[in-house]
């Protein structure tokens, strides 16, 4: 794919491909002549138009079984008459004519608008890359974090404020938070449905109306949408609303973001050293210094993400509005769906490998916990204000703030304080001051919620 434009197609083409069925331009026409065939079919269960079962299984074929050569033939078309659906009007006529089902030909979109074809096919294609592959991505993705969070449920280390030594933690219980946020995105997009409309040029069923008055088309056509695994908008102008597609796209830009935030702190507990990257023998840091591991595939996902989250909110900011019943400048935008998912896809992916290099180092975690013992000014003063001292916090910010304690001087402050027969304060070290972090780490991983059928532990 050397000539490809964008990334997604040449450098990641490899990562996004599982796309390519939904959102290519091959796709976009699939769909659109699976919704204009099924559409035949429906004005035949209406008894508009006579078809033997034969005869509609010829029809279905027309979109199971349609090729490239048929696609270039379409495009061709397109070139000719400056208009997609109505090139695939025609290419529609001329199959049904080779087949011999020329008397139906009159009714291919009848009484339709493009948009009637087009937005149930951009809603399917958004539901079903979401079922597909998204969906699977995530799930991989948050299983892969469970494991990180499980591997690491026991491993103190220190927390940080404002990017400042702050009171001790567990690794696992750090993670855990994520796999909480992520979890419950993830469950929205699970249970995310896409609207759909059929109801012709300005959204009152004119020209179906006017042509078969006696038919409730209202029922009928909710019906039909419905089988198709959409909810039916319904009221609407000539364009299906997009609420449903930027509700969707907003459920991912938040886990986009947790997953942003995710791979910033990743990144920095492999610079602060907490973590250690694994060692791939294969593989070169940098160009001209060997000893490099570099946390690429966190910096990868960062890019990626932004990319998305910037996409989404064009997405979002656009196709919110359109002037009066129609104007074609939301088409460009949502011909863009396949992009903005294909880098929150390479960005999941990147997570994921990324998540399979790293480990806490315990002996790093261990040794800055040892040099910190100052996060002890906390329940030092805690203990204080239990004992009725209203200048507990006081006493305790003149000797600790911009401090630095060892052990030494932590029991050196217990004894100055009167306290170092103190059992609570005594058996406290940065090791084990750790709060209720692990049992709030296990709460989130035994929660026996599902992540793609798979108990999270």
């Amino acid at each position: 794919m050397e000539d490809a434009l964008s990334p997604l197609d040449g450098r990641y083409n490899n990562q996004t491909r599982d796309l390519s069925p939904f959102f290519s331009e091959f796709a976009l026409t699939t769909y659109r002549i699976s919704i204009e065939v099924r559409y035949l079919i429906f004005l035949s269960e209406l008894h508009i138009i006579s078809l033997t079962s034969k005869e509609k299984q010829k029809i279905k074929e027309i979109a199971t079984r349609f090729s490239k050569k048929e696609y270039a033939r379409i495009k061709t078309t397109e070139k000719k008459v400056n208009h997609d659906i109505k090139a695939i009007e025609y290419f529609l006529q001329g199959r049904l004519e080779d087949m011999g089902i020329s008397s139906v030909v009159s009714f291919i979109h009848f009484g339709l608008t493009s948009e009637d074809v087009n937005n149930l096919s951009y809603s399917l294609m958004l539901k079903e890359s979401k079922e597909k592959v998204m969906e699977i991505a995530i799930s991989n993705l948050i299983e892969s974090l469970v494991q990180v969070s499980s591997n690491s449920i026991d491993i103190p280390i220190l927390a940080r404020t404002h990017g400042q030594p702050a009171t001790p933690t567990i690794f696992g219980k750090e993670m855990a938070n994520y796999i909480y946020r992520l979890k419950k995105q993830y469950d929205k997009i699970q249970r995310h449905h896409f609207d759909g409309k059929l109801n012709g040029a300005v959204g009152n069923y004119n020209a179906l109306h006017f042509a078969f008055p006696h038919i409730n088309w209202v029922t009928h056509v909710s019906n039909f949408i419905s089988k198709l695994g959409l909810i039916p908008h319904p009221s609407t102008t000539q364009i299906l609303p997009y609420d449903s597609h930027l509700e969707y796209f907003q459920h991912l830009q938040l886990l986009n973001g947790i997953l942003l935030d995710l791979s910033l702190n990743i990144w920095n507990y492999v610079m602060l050293g907490i973590l250690k990257q694994k060692n791939e023998n294969r593989e070169v840091g940098s160009s001209t210094m060997p000893q490099k591991i570099n946390p690429i595939d966190f910096e990868n996902a960062e890019g990626n993400l932004i990319l998305a989250q910037g996409m989404i909110e064009v997405m979002v900011r656009k196709l919110a509005t359109s002037r009066l019943s129609r104007d074609l400048s939301d088409s460009t935008v949502r011909r863009s769906y396949g992009v903005m998912c294909g880098y929150s896809l390479v960005a999941y992916k990147s997570i994921i490998r990324g998540l399979g290099k790293i480990s806490v180092d315990k002996e790093s975690a261990a040794f800055e916990l040892n040099n910190h013992w100052e996060v002890l000014s906390e329940p030092v003063q805690t203990y204080l204000r239990m004992k009725n001292n209203s200048k507990a916090y006081e006493i305790l910010k003149k000797q600790a703030r911009g401090k630095i304690w060892d052990k030494k001087a932590y029991y050196a402050l217990l004894e100055g304080m009167g306290l170092e027969k103190n059992e609570h304060l005594t058996r406290l070290s940065p090791l084990i001051y750790l709060g209720l972090s692990k049992k709030l780490a296990k709460s989130i991983l035994k929660r026996g919620e599902k992540v793609n059928s798979l108990s999270i532990l």
